[in-house]
């Protein structure tokens, strides 16, 4: 059997992006491997320790040997079914030792090859908090914020501010018969302030609604930054949050300046992410207000209405990073753990 070097992409079944990105590889003549995370069941799993023999998957017939994955794109990580067995104790002992089996494989996998982005930082890079907390030391202008299940100090920020957007703290979305729910933002009204006395139950996010002239979401992978525009104030649905956005929403091409450019970089580097998104406010009075960093994050809306090549930017990163990582297989980190190199030696980036 002939082994090739191979890129892996980690999704989950019904992942449009996935589709896509694995017809580009093809398109470019790569090798490529799908492994459908919440379908991990079905893969054949070989893992020695130490390997005597060569550890490996088996994903629909292609044999992929863990030596010759070059670079991971970590797409979509969620956990496995069983749904095949029908006891119920049976079955979640198996989709426990496979969500084990499957995470534990990509962590090694980490210390094998460059993986976009380790689960590690994803999980760091997710906290809104921290991005909060991170964004004025990177000269980045962000609303004023509450956190709070208090009733008191959450009508007393409304006071303060008049104007208020109420989100979730973490974002909330699940499918329903029919199609999707999702925790919009919306404006504060007295309605609403006369339900904060049920606050003990989850504390919610307010924020300082600022005006918006329209807004930006920006894709960064390695040093390549893909800025969208988001004419969010031409649709009445989209006013308050663009996420409501349909085809009459207008989207187009945007320039980031090179000081912004540099901040969104420096966030990166904080987290240790090779690719996110950033979701700005842009003001009637040209003020970029950044609202939050989503890793991993979805894009390929962007890509269709804008043509932006952000599909072949993450390949290209990809193949890029698992140079480095031939060129230095091993670089010792900083915390004494052994990084692969893809993240330490580069020319000014991370």
């Amino acid at each position: 059997m002939v082994w090739i070097m191979t890129l892996l992409v980690v999704a989950k079944a019904m992942d449009r992006t996935a589709d896509y990105a694995v017809r580009r590889m093809e398109a470019r003549g790569l090798s490529y491997a799908r492994l459908d995370s919440d379908r991990f069941g079905e893969a054949n799993i070989e893992l020695h320790f130490p390997e005597s023999s060569p550890s490996g998957l088996i994903l629909e017939n292609k044999h992929v040997r863990l030596a010759d994955i070059q670079a991971v794109w970590l797409r979509r990580l969620v956990k496995p079914g069983a749904d095949h067995i029908s006891a119920p104790e049976p079955r979640r002992f198996a989709e426990q030792e496979l969500d084990f089996t499957l995470r534990w494989l990509i962590d090694i996998l980490d210390y094998r090859c460059p993986v976009v982005d380790p689960e590690r930082t994803f999980a760091s890079g997710q906290n809104k908090f921290g991005q909060l907390a991170i964004a004025p030391k990177l000269g980045l202008m962000s609303p004023a914020t509450l956190i709070t299940n208090n009733p008191q100090t959450a009508k007393d920020f409304v006071k303060q501010y008049h104007h208020v957007a109420l989100k979730s703290v973490a974002g909330y979305g699940r499918k329903v018969p029919g199609g999707f729910y999702a925790a919009y933002t919306r404006l504060v009204t007295p309605e609403i302030v006369a339900k904060f006395d049920s606050l003990g139950l989850a504390p919610v996010c307010l924020q300082e609604y600022i005006p918006k002239a329209f807004e930006l979401r920006i894709t960064v992978i390695g040093a390549n930054i893909f800025g969208c525009r988001i004419d969010s104030q031409e649709t009445e649905r989209t006013r308050i949050d663009w996420r409501r956005y349909d085809a009459s929403t207008p989207h187009s091409i945007y320039a980031i300046n090179s000081q912004l450019g540099d901040k969104l970089l420096g966030m990166m580097r904080r987290y240790e992410l090779r690719f996110a998104s950033f979701d700005f406010i842009v003001t009637p009075d040209g003020r970029e207000i950044f609202l939050e960093m989503n890793p991993a994050s979805q894009y390929l809306w962007i890509e269709e209405l804008t043509g932006m090549p952000i599909t072949d930017a993450i390949i290209d990163e990809l193949l890029r990073l698992s140079e480095t990582a031939r060129e230095y297989p091993f670089d010792s980190g900083r915390d004494g753990r052994c990084f692969n190199g893809a993240f330490r030696h580069e020319t000014g980036y991370l």
